[in-house]
This record gives C-alpha cells, sequence and structure tokens, in this order.
C-alpha cells in the first residue's frame, strides 16, 4: 500500500471513529426542543399559529441559504465547513436570546438555517467520503445509526431536564444548550479532510458561475426517476412531519399538560426514538422496498388517530392513548431520519453528492415551507383538534398517490434502473 493511500485510511478511520461521538453531541439542539414551543409561546409571546408562520418563514430561509450553503461547503471543504456551521449555531444561541418577539425568532432562524444548511451538507458527504470502500455504504448507515442512537438517549436526558430548567428560569435551557453547541464546535476541529480540494480551482468560482452550474447539474439530476420519487416522498412525509410537530405541542397544551410533564413527555418519546434506532435493520428486513411505505402509513394513520380521538372525546381518559400514537411516530420519524441520508446519496459520486442535497432540500423546502404556512393558517381557523385530524387524512391521501408512484421508480435492484437515474459521473 502506498504512503499516500495509508494516510488517506488513517484519515477516514480518524472521521468514522469521530463521527459517532460528534453526532451524539451535534445532531440538533440538545435542552432546547423540548422546551421550544414553550420558550416561543410563554417567554417570547407568539401563538401557536404564528409558530407554524414562523416556521414557514424559517423553511424558506432554509431555501435562500441553499446556495451560499452548497458553495461555502465546497470552497472550504467538509471539515472546515461543519467547523462553521456551528460557529453559526452560536450566533443563532445568542439572537435567540437577546432579540425579543417574534422578530427575534426570525432573525435567529435566519442564522440558524446558513449554519444548518452548511452542517447538513457537510457532514454527510464527510462521512460518506470516510467510509465509500467496499462496503462502505452499509458502514456509512451503521455508523449514522450509532451516532444517532447515542444522540437520543442524551437528548431524552436532556430534554427531562429542560422542562424543570425551564421553570426555574425560562432561558436556562438554552444556557445550556449553547454549552452543547461549544462542545460540539470544538470536536468538530478533531476532524480531518479526506479529498483535499485545489484552492487554485476554487478561487477561479465565483457564486453568479457556481450558482449557474449548480443549477445545471440539477437539471441532470431531476432527470433521474429515481430522485424525483424520493424528493416527491420526502416533501409529502416532511409536511406532515413539520404541521403535526406543532399541533402536538399546542394539542397537549390544550388538554391541560403541565410544564413539567410536557417536559418529560418529549423526553420519554426522544428515548424511544434512540431505542427504536436499533429496529432500522430488522424493519428493513422484513419489509425491503415497502420499508418507507411501512414508516410513512404508520405515521399517518397514527395522526388521523390523534385528531380524531382529541375532537371526539374529552378528558385525562384519551391521553395514554394520544401518548401511544405520538410513541408510535417518533419510531417512525427515528428511523426514517437515519434512512433518508442513505437513500438519498446511494449511486451517487464524492462530485455530486452535495448538489444531490442541494436539489432535494431546495425543492423539499420550497414545498415544506407552503405546507408550514397553509397548517398555521389553519390553525388561526379552526380548534388543534380538528387541525389535526383535517392534516391527518390529507396527508395520509397523498402518501398512498405517492407510494403508488414510487412503485416502479425507487427501490429497484441497480441492474433494474437506467443509466440516467444512476449515473451522475458528468456532473
Amino acid at each position: 500500500m502506498s504512503k499516500n493511500r495509508r494516510a488517506i485510511n488513517e484519515i477516514k478511520s480518524n472521521n468514522a471513529r469521530l463521527f459517532p461521538i460528534y453526532k451524539m453531541f451535534s445532531w440538533d439542539l440538545l435542552f432546547f426542543y423540548s422546551v421550544e414551543f414553550l420558550y416561543y409561546t410563554l417567554t417570547k409571546k407568539v401563538t401557536a399559529s404564528e409558530v407554524l408562520i414562523i416556521n414557514g418563514v424559517y423553511l424558506l430561509s432554509r431555501i435562500v441559504m441553499q446556495i451560499p450553503a452548497v458553495t461555502i461547503t465546497d470552497y472550504l471543504g467538509r471539515r472546515n465547513s461543519i467547523i462553521t456551521g456551528n460557529i453559526l449555531l452560536i450566533f443563532y444561541v445568542f439572537a435567540l436570546v437577546f432579540i425579543p418577539g417574534a422578530a427575534g425568532i426570525i432573525i435567529a432562524d435566519i442564522i440558524f438555517s446558513l449554519g444548518y444548511d452548511i452542517k447538513v451538507i457537510a457532514e454527510s458527504s464527510l462521512l460518506y467520503d470516510s467510509v465509500a470502500t467496499r462496503g462502505g455504504e452499509g458502514l456509512y448507515s451503521k455508523i449514522d445509526a450509532k451516532g444517532g442512537s447515542w444522540y437520543y438517549i442524551l437528548d431524552g436526558i436532556a430534554s427531562l431536564s429542560a422542562g424543570y430548567l425551564f421553570v426555574i428560569n425560562n432561558y436556562l435551557p438554552l444556557v445550556v444548550c449553547l454549552g452543547f453547541i461549544i462542545i460540539s464546535t470544538i470536536l468538530s476541529f478533531k476532524f480531518k479532510e479526506v479529498y483535499k480540494i485545489d484552492r487554485k480551482n476554487r478561487e477561479k468560482v465565483n457564486l453568479k458561475e457556481y450558482t449557474k452550474d449548480l443549477f445545471k447539474s440539477s437539471g441532470i439530476i431531476l432527470k433521474s426517476n429515481r430522485i424525483r420519487a424520493f424528493l416527491l416522498f420526502g416533501i409529502v412525509f416532511y409536511g406532515i412531519i413539520d404541521i403535526t410537530k406543532i399541533y402536538s405541542s399546542d394539542l397537549l397544551v390544550t388538554i391541560g399538560i403541565p410544564e413539567e410533564q410536557f417536559s418529560m413527555i418529549f423526553a420519554s418519546l426522544i428515548l424511544i426514538g434512540g431505542v427504536s434506532i436499533s429496529l432500522k435493520k430488522t424493519i428493513e428486513k422484513k419489509f425491503k422496498n415497502n420499508t418507507l411505505a411501512f414508516l410513512s402509513l404508520i405515521y399517518t394513520g397514527a395522526s388521523i388517530t390523534i385528531g380524531f380521538i382529541a375532537s371526539m372525546f374529552t378528558g385525562n381518559g384519551i391521553i395514554p392513548i394520544i401518548l401511544l400514537m405520538l410513541a408510535s411516530r417518533k419510531v417512525c420519524t427515528s428511523i426514517w431520519y437515519i434512512l433518508e441520508a442513505k437513500y438519498l446519496k446511494n449511486f451517487t459520486t464524492a462530485e455530486a453528492r452535495n448538489k444531490v442535497t442541494f436539489i432535494y432540500e431546495f425543492i423539499g423546502g420550497i414545498t415544506r415551507c407552503i405546507f408550514s404556512i397553509l397548517g398555521g393558517l389553519l390553525l388561526g381557523v379552526f380548534p388543534v383538534q380538528n387541525t389535526y385530524l383535517m392534516v391527518g387524512l390529507f396527508f395520509f391521501g397523498i402518501t398512498v398517490l405517492t407510494l403508488d408512484y414510487m412503485k416502479p421508480r425507487f427501490g429497484l435492484r441497480p441492474k433494474e434502473y437506467s443509466k440516467q437515474d444512476i449515473d451522475f459521473s458528468d456532473i
């Protein structure tokens, strides 16, 4: 083995060992999400329907930040981009704490959008670069799932603690959250770049030229029936996830769940999510090409059940059923988040991965933004119980249509795809 090849293998091994630990601390905001709804409504004084509309603005900012995020990632490289993304998340927390009202949330979300977009692109690409050897595709999923499992366990503990911290002082969960982002930033410095980028070539590329190339590449990518089918599924599945996430928080508040129990419920769901990742392999083996169908139909079915029960009945007796449905949905989303990156990046080259991620996030973000704003407007007109049921029924219908569209286009054997579906070597 050549000296250069040995050095690259050592870099890959370093990244693969570090990634699960890094993901445990950095996959998402620890100590904040379990009290996010309470923080917005009680501390920032915005309504539940406004939270969904603000979420739509956030999703729009995620779209706008896609091009600079891809440009920055390709210019800086995977490692430096991960560092940059984490530093931007530090500024996000400061904006969320010190800028008052809805404006503070929106400004913070814009900062978060750029940082998180950079992280999403760079992290998955760095891991894929680090395991892209014989059997690497399976190793990617294994390492990613390990980090996800550890994150859910830590997040379960963090979410439980956040509720009690919130009762003491509304800002305490964000202070602790900031500490974990700083830990993530420190860990990100320990990654190493697998494929060096020629700085001379990078300096020749300006934003205008890169944007033109990006959209040209996107046209090639969207000719793939496989990518189009997966993109459509992501749009629909994330649509119901985004809306019902806010609806669930509002529903729990509406039925009288106190702040401490609110946090305990979310902590329990997060722990269930962490444990359920271990079921990923079993579910994939059991359902094979129908794995995504299984996850999405369980999720939408549970959402319909929550809406129906909450609309038709009142009292504490409905709480166990609602919690059971929320738990079943958490299992589905936990496994989906692990499978998503793997399915998206299958058959891609190192040069194409950022661009494939861009088109998936860009188009998906536009539609998720629309769904979120419409969900907020709907919540402003009808009680949360009724909107939950209506949204559940709507998404169940379009999920069935989407799965039917996917059948001849996604989940096939490599030989069953056309060259156009899986070959992005010209990008």
